[in-house]
């Protein structure tokens, strides 16, 4: 099987790259931020430099209670999200059928 990476966060570490994104251009509302799911994993769906001097983030978040997750943007210091973040190689699933 293909390993393939993803980068990834727990609900702690998403809470505080939120607290680094405050005063940033892109980042959570706090009450998106209460409502994580607290054994939650939020992926990272796109990542690009803004402004020559941080992240802009698209990431995929799990929320309580829902299965669905929630898309936001956050722009995030190089430190807070390299310190916050994880790669995370995932295998390729075989085809169920």
């Amino acid at each position: 099987m293909d390993q393939r990476t993803v980068v990834a966060t727990s609900t702690p570490g998403f809470a505080l790259l939120a607290k680094d994104s405050e005063g940033r251009n892109r980042g959570p509302t706090a009450a998106l931020v209460k409502a994580l799911d607290p054994n939650g994993i939020h992926i990272v769906v796109s990542q690009m430099l803004h402004n020559d001097c941080e992240f802009r983030t698209q990431w995929l978040v799990k929320i309580s209670g829902q299965e669905d997750p929630v898309w936001i943007c956050m722009d995030n210091s190089f430190r807070a999200f390299d310190g916050n973040t994880k790669t995370i190689q995932v295998p390729d699933l075989e085809d169920p059928r």
